[in-house]
């Protein structure tokens, strides 16, 4: 694994909580996300001149990808809202951060991928840190 772009992602969503708290403290969620569509409508160009040429378009890929985003849009309204009615914008974020739980399990499920003792392990942390992190 790349870890370089690991931490790259990390810090970029982590970025992005922060200013979608400072946009949703002054737009409701549903005009951030109107904003966030105009900005990918832009970005598109840009993705097709990045793609590599020999990239094929499949049907079913693009089926996942619309699910994706609209299952994505629905994530980021709720956690919009999410962010507009708390005051504590660290503590939001570390319990959504357990959606990677959901992630494992939906890929050992339907993906057949081998559930292992150290994913049993992680989820138990990560449940354990969520707690914790939140008791007062």
């Amino acid at each position: 694994m790349n870890r370089t772009l690991i931490v790259m992602t990390i810090l970029a969503f982590g970025f992005s909580a922060f200013f979608r708290k400072l946009a949703v403290d002054k737009l409701h969620p549903y005009y951030m996300q109107i904003i966030s569509a105009g900005v990918y409508l832009t970005m598109a160009p840009v993705w097709y001149n990045l793609a590599p040429k020999n990239a094929t378009m499949d049907a079913q890929g693009t089926f996942y990808a619309i699910i994706t985003t609209c299952v994505h849009v629905c994530g980021a309204v709720m956690f919009g809202m999410l962010l507009k009615s708390s005051n504590s914008t660290g503590s939001l974020s570390v319990m959504v951060s357990a959606a990677p739980i959901v992630t494992v399990l939906l890929s050992i499920i339907f993906l057949e991928e081998e559930f292992q003792l150290k994913h049993f392990v992680a989820t138990l942390l990560t449940l354990s840190g969520l707690t914790l992190f939140n008791m007062k």
